[in-house]
């Protein structure tokens, strides 16, 4: 059992890959299975390319997206199809996780720091924190999110950005991000920082 410094007060969430169960080869079969063998190149656990990142910094809209998108895979493709076929990136928020953060919300300050799009975020959040008559304020102080404010990890301006809006001294704020380059920065601005192995059940940090 791990217990976590007597000072830390805040729990910094990275969302997919931590909290969020991500499977890319899946997306790359479904996506290929589309005929789209270009989207290797554009997709990353951590950090995307191309338009995916555009997306991510909020450079362009999900109208703009999904035109992009189909695009590349080809227009005789539905964007049903895409969509599905993006989706599959994800599996799934576990209930344990969920309750994880609910847990901690009582005793933290509690916050999300993701690389993440509209698109994703909004199905997410609608399929996972928004059931049993909860909202994303049930489980997070602050959320800050890559396409909200045009940045993403690793730079440190959002890094930066987050601990002044939420006034926290990094300190005392534990992060944990599945991204090597996101954890190194967090350490280099003082978070106490872990990286989950993929699908690791980290609770053992909390209780």
């Amino acid at each position: 059992m791990q217990m976590l410094d007597t000072k830390i007060d805040t729990i910094i969430f990275d969302f997919g890959g931590v909290l969020l169960g991500l499977d890319k080869p899946a997306c790359l079969k479904a996506f290929k299975d589309l005929g789209c063998n270009e989207i290797e190149y554009y997709l990353d656990n951590c950090r995307q390319q191309g338009f995916f990142l555009d997306f991510e910094e909020g450079k362009i809209s999900n109208e703009e997206f999904f035109e992009q998108l189909k695009n590349l895979v080809g227009n005789k493709v539905s964007q049903q199809q895409i969509e599905h076929a993006y989706l599959q990136f994800l599996t799934d928020l576990p209930t344990y996780k969920l309750q994880l953060i609910l847990d901690l919300h009582k005793k933290y300050k509690v916050i999300l720091l993701s690389n993440i799009n509209q698109f994703i975020f909004e199905y997410c959040k609608k399929t996972y924190f928004e059931r049993h008559g909860l909202c994303l304020t049930d489980f997070f102080d602050k959320v800050y999110l890559s396409y909200q404010l045009g940045i993403c990890k690793p730079d440190e301006q959002i890094y930066r950005f987050m601990i002044a809006d939420s006034q926290l001294i990094p300190e005392h704020c534990f992060y944990l991000d599945d991204g090597k380059a996101n954890v190194e920065m967090g350490k280099k601005i003082g978070f106490q920082c872990y990286c989950p192995k993929i699908n690791e059940d980290f609770r053992f940090l909390f209780y």
